[in-house]
């Protein structure tokens, strides 16, 4: 049977930053911005404990990733007599580094490698007013090609 995870991150979505460079001993050293190790440890945390309330063991065949980020309304578009509803967000940040965090996140913990992922479903809105921003993963695995 092919297992399938769903989870809400709460929290506003974190895009992957550049990696940063620094020189120990006279050799280069790349590591990641601290916003995007702190948002990736979110992610394993929460994927984690969404796997062991849904009874989900790693994954290890060709995955389907869908994904929704939820970003907050600026203070300043927000209207006191008619409230604003969701929108496309067409502002940063970009979709693809958000998906490129999510993915990372979930290395190693749901599943081996992001390689396995075949096939990615992706939107990035912005929240209405009064909604708390999100992230919504689901991660399915697919039978193999006939």
């Amino acid at each position: 049977m092919k297992q399938e995870l769903s989870i809400t991150i709460p929290g506003e979505p974190t895009a992957q930053g550049r990696p940063r460079f620094s020189a120990h001993g006279g050799f280069p050293r790349a590591y990641d911005p601290k916003k995007s190790k702190e948002a990736k440890q979110s992610v394993r945390f929460f994927v984690s404990k969404a796997m062991e309330e849904q009874g989900i063991r790693i994954l290890t065949g060709p995955i389907m990733m869908h994904v929704q980020f939820g970003i907050k309304l600026p203070k300043s578009q927000e209207r006191k007599r008619i409230p604003r509803p969701r929108i496309w967000r067409i502002k940063k940040p970009d979709l693809d580094n958000l998906i490129k965090l999510v993915k990372d996140g979930c290395s190693s913990v749901l599943y081996l490698d992001d390689n396995q992922i075949v096939k990615i479903s992706a939107e990035k809105i912005q929240c209405k007013q009064g909604e708390a921003p999100f992230t919504k993963i689901r991660f399915k695995e697919l039978a193999e090609l006939s």
